[in-house]
């Protein structure tokens, strides 16, 4: 392979992860939205038993269950702070997302 298909490669590769991170990024806003709308009780406790499915499981890390619970737990506008972080961190977090359930409800 040469130099120039390698950069080709690194290249769309950064490309999609730049187009999977915004995906992520959307819906992560969804998930806020859902946090404080009617039904954000149910939304809660649905991602929450999705983070002890990841435990009980051993399908994540402990750190990000812990830090899930952690922001779970915060009050909405708190939560959505935490959720839509621009930090490396914040881009782990959304990777390793226990909002899934409403990829459906993404526009």
């Amino acid at each position: 392979m040469s130099d120039d298909e390698i950069l080709e490669q690194r290249r769309l590769a950064r490309q999609e992860k730049s187009k999977r991170d915004a995906e992520l990024m959307l819906l992560h806003v969804l998930a806020a939205d859902a946090m404080t709308g009617s039904g954000s009780q149910q939304v809660r406790e649905r991602a929450l038993s999705r983070v002890d499915t990841w435990e009980e499981r051993s399908l994540c890390s402990p750190r990000y269950i812990a830090e899930w619970r952690r922001m779970l737990n915060l009050p909405p506008t708190a939560l959505r702070q935490a959720m839509l972080r621009h930090d490396a961190e914040g881009v782990a977090l959304r990777q390793n997302t226990p909002f899934g359930f409403l990829k459906g409800r993404q526009q």
